[in-house]
């Protein structure tokens, strides 16, 4: 697991400010896999809001731009120079024990090579449509409808670099309910806003 190791390392370096080039670099190989892990993970945190629900829009930007590149077949990432020299701190993840009890869980239960069937060109390009929509709500300004739209798409790209394929269909199924989920809670809520409509306009709409 050359992801997991990496990852460890980058844990344990004091070093807290990195490029998103120099971070890919760290990583090497399944660029734009891991691109969209480090595009969420910071958001995937599950920390109280900290900008009212706007955290997660250039995340939720990035992980569309990437999921597009792995739908149109690129082998390597491609990113413009300024989104390359944006500076990421990573000091957040470092701290938080939600990422010491992720790489715990990794070293107990994720076995590489289960089901590597699931490793294919199709359900390839299923997780990169299944980012967009899910990226989609990362970008609506709303709070609680950030955190897990964004933790679906970090744990689909690291069960695909961890080449576990139990957890990656799991992960693809469950980013699948979260999208359709929220679709039906926003139809719900909105068809409640029309039925009291006239109460929340104060008798101004008719």
């Amino acid at each position: 697991m050359v992801f997991v190791d990496k990852l460890k390392d980058l844990v344990k370096n004091e070093k807290n400010k990195y490029t998103i080039d120099e971070l890919l670099d760290h990583f090497g190989t399944g660029s734009i896999v891991v691109a969209l892990v480090l595009a969420t993970i910071i958001t995937s945190i599950p920390l109280p809001p900290w900008g009212g629900g706007f955290e997660t829009i250039p995340g939720g930007g990035l992980s569309i731009l990437l999921a597009l590149q792995g739908l149109l077949g690129f082998e390597k990432l491609y990113l413009p120079k300024f989104l390359k020299n944006i500076e990421v701190n990573v000091k957040i993840v470092k701290e938080s024990e939600y990422t010491e009890k992720t790489l715990n869980f990794i070293d107990n239960h994720v076995e590489p090579n289960r089901y590597d069937w699931a490793f294919n060109g199709i359900l390839e390009k299923v997780m990169y449509l299944l980012v967009i929509p899910n990226a989609l709500l990362m970008m609506v300004p709303i709070v609680f409808t950030n955190g897990p739209p964004s933790q679906c798409i970090t744990l689909m790209a690291l069960a695909w670099l961890l080449s576990d394929g139990f957890y990656f269909l799991l992960m693809l199924g469950i980013s699948a309910f979260v999208f359709v989920a929220y679709i039906i809670l926003f139809f719900v809520f909105a068809k409640l806003l029309y039925r009291t409509r006239r109460t929340w306009t104060f008798g101004l709409w008719r």
